[in-house]
C-alpha cells in the first residue's frame, strides 16, 4: 500500500487529496489478499 502511494506522490506530487491516492492503494491491497487466499493459503473456492 505505501508503494503505492509513494508511486503516486512521486508521478502527481501536486495530488494530496486522500481519495485520490487511498483508491489505488485499495486496489493494491485487494490483489494482494487474493493471491494470498489463492496462491499462498490455497483457500480458493473454500467456505
Amino acid at each position: 500500500m505505501t508503494a503505492i502511494i509513494r508511486k503516486v506522490f512521486a508521478e502527481k506530487p501536486e495530488e494530496f487529496d486522500p481519495r485520490k491516492y487511498l483508491g489505488p492503494a485499495r486496489d493494491e491491497l485487494k490483489k494482494l489478499y487474493a493471491h494470498k487466499n489463492v496462491d499462498v493459503l490455497g483457500s480458493a473456492g473454500h467456505a
